[in-house]
């Protein structure tokens, strides 16, 4: 009877034992899936540039500068004056004061060096953009490229996000010639 009582006793301990060595297993840590937010950034993105003349909408920079929320994330044209950093109803009004309160992001870098070299006339096709979202989006982007676990590099946050509001993302901008060009 004893040695019954011994043998279930060392059954029953090893059960434990292996009970045990089964929960102290460490399991490898599940990567979640980022694919479905990789792909919304991805589309967001996507959308900085793709504006075309004919699905802008026709809107005047003073209509811009009044109800700028109104604009958010949609394709716009219209008639300014600019140096490349900033856009002006028409020349007497190349004042700071009268500056659009809107940051400028061009797809084409070279136009904006061009017309910082002397001001001109344009005709700009782009997306308005809400920094606060934009820059968000960024950091998302940027934290869900790291590695697990890594603390993610400063998101790179671009041009016109610095320092205003709202941003044109400049899809397209043709220089109007002027008597003086």
């Amino acid at each position: 009877m004893t040695g019954d009582r011994l043998t279930s006793l060392r059954v029953g301990a090893a059960f434990a034992l292996a009970a045990l060595a089964a929960c102290g297993t460490a399991q490898p840590p599940s990567t979640p899936d980022h694919s479905a937010e990789r792909s919304a950034n991805a589309a967001y993105f996507a959308n900085d540039f793709n504006c075309t003349r004919a699905t802008s909408e026709n809107i005047g920079l003073k209509l811009l500068n009044i109800a700028p929320q109104r604009y958010l994330d949609k394709c716009i044209r219209l008639e300014a004056f600019t140096d490349g950093t900033s856009l002006y109803v028409d020349a007497k009004g190349i004042k700071p004061v009268k500056a659009s309160n809107d940051g400028l992001y061009w797809k084409d870098p070279a136009l904006a060096g061009h017309l910082k070299l002397g001001p001109s006339f344009v005709v700009i096709t782009g997306r308005v953009r809400d920094c606060a979202k934009h820059n968000a989006m960024t950091a998302q982007a940027a934290a869900l490229e790291s590695a697990p676990g890594a603390v993610p590099a400063q998101p790179a946050i671009i041009g016109a996000c610095k320092t205003s509001a709202a941003a044109i993302f400049i899809s397209d901008a043709q220089v109007i010639p002027t008597a003086m060009d």
